[in-house]
């Protein structure tokens, strides 16, 4: 009897903390900020990279623009992560992941991280946001 107990113990203590931490988490994740705007490679870099994230009717939008080859890529419907002082929303397009994070403290700064299919990190950059508003209308459209 005392086994059975010990054994009906030692499951429940296994499990609620997961349970805790999955309610906890997605607390956290439906009050995460969201960077928008428009983002360059850090000053003094080459400029690779226009990144420009938005939000609109609930969804969260990623457009990349490659400087050097003109490619775009939008993609629409992230899922968020992390925490209210280090948010991550993360992209899925044909199993590549487009992950930015940010510090909360420092939201002009956003970190772009791709990772392949095989969970390997191929990009992995700093960028600052543009001071302002979205300059070319067609900013926020993909």
């Amino acid at each position: 009897m005392q086994i059975k107990g010990i054994s009906m113990a030692l499951v429940l203590g296994l499990s609620l903390p997961i349970v805790t931490d999955i309610a906890v988490q997605n607390q956290a994740v439906a009050n995460l900020a969201f960077p928008e705007g428009e983002f360059f490679d850090v000053e003094g870099q080459p400029r690779n990279w226009n990144l420009t994230l938005w939000q609109a009717k609930g969804k969260y939008y990623y457009k990349n623009l490659n400087l050097k080859t003109g490619k775009k890529l939008c993609l629409i419907g992230a899922t968020a992560s992390g925490t209210k002082t280090r948010p991550v929303f993360t992209w899925t397009n044909a199993k590549y992941k487009y992950r930015v994070s940010w510090q909360t403290v420092q939201s002009d700064l956003v970190r772009l991280q791709v990772i392949n299919p095989s969970g390997q990190m191929i990009l992995n950059e700093l960028l600052v946001r543009q001071p302002g508003e979205f300059e070319d209308p067609n900013a926020t459209k993909c």
